[in-house]
């Protein structure tokens, strides 16, 4: 089934945009978090088929045995009876049912593998998304804090007079000792 492998192959594509994109800014991410809430929606529904679709298959498993089960139940009566014809024809039936319940069960087998795999690409698009979301509660924050921070401007519309700068030394250690030890000689 081509469903399943398309519904990887959209989360995967989707964690990796999501990713790419989260890092470009306050409204990108939010683009990014509507874009993955969209697609996750999606995925979880085709996850919902995929699964219906899996019940679908165990169905078809049960039935295929049960068949199988009957043309053996009929085999053994036309023994029974002394028909071996009708016996062979029912045996033949009834291993063309079991090769059919094995096949499907291999399918069934496969099918319940792929949606292990998207579960956990989906938890992990989840996770991805949670930690945009917090980038942007982040950003966020640090906006309305920066927002709320006083500005230093005076009442009268001038910026205040920053405090001076404490002026460091251009002048390296070794420079200044030598000239302590200069000026002591020279004493």
């Amino acid at each position: 089934m081509k469903l399943m492998e398309r519904i990887s192959l959209l989360v995967r594509a989707n964690v990796g945009s999501l990713l790419g994109r989260s890092a470009d800014g306050p409204t990108d991410r939010q683009r990014s978090i509507r874009d993955g809430e969209r697609e996750l929606a999606r995925a979880r529904e085709a996850l919902a088929k995929a699964a219906d679709h899996q019940k679908t298959l165990a169905d078809q498993v049960a039935a295929a045995d049960e068949q199988a089960q009957a043309w053996a139940q009929k085999a053994e009566a036309a023994l029974q009876a002394g028909d071996e014809a009708e016996a062979r024809e029912a045996l033949a039936q009834q291993q063309k049912q079991e090769r059919m319940a094995e096949e499907l069960r291999a399918r069934l087998e496969r099918r319940l593998e792929e949606a292990d795999r998207l579960e956990s690409r989906l938890e992990m698009l989840e996770a991805e998304l949670e930690e945009i979301r917090q980038q942007v509660a982040a950003g966020a924050a640090e906006q309305a804090q920066a927002d709320s921070a006083p500005s230093p401007v005076k009442p009268e519309g001038r910026l205040a007079a920053s405090p001076p700068a404490k002026k460091e030394s251009t002048v390296s250690p070794d420079l200044e000792a030598r000239k302590a030890r200069l000026s002591k000689k020279d004493e």
